[in-house]
């Protein structure tokens, strides 16, 4: 199994950038794959993103089951909501 980290830092996350950004991050990963796609060779992405501010839409939509491209590429969308530093 193959496992990837996409991570962008934005200064808000709401469910249409964090539907973006997982899109952008599966297309890239199924494009540097290696080996044969099957059952046997799965991959896995987590994609997230960090801002400021997380909506709770994009944590709703986040948190829906895995996505799946094709039969062995799954994505797993992450929010992370920062706080400023002192």
């Amino acid at each position: 199994m193959e496992l990837f980290v996409a991570a962008a830092a934005v200064p808000e996350v709401d469910d249409a950038s964090m539907a973006e950004f997982t899109e952008w991050a599966m297309d890239h990963v199924n494009s540097l794959r290696s080996g044969l796609p099957g059952a046997r060779n799965a991959t896995t992405t987590l994609p997230a993103l960090a801002g400021g501010g997380v909506q709770p839409c994009a944590r709703n939509w986040a948190a829906k089951d895995a996505r799946i491209l094709g039969t062995s590429l799954i994505g797993r969308p992450v929010t992370v909501e920062t706080s400023a530093s002192s």
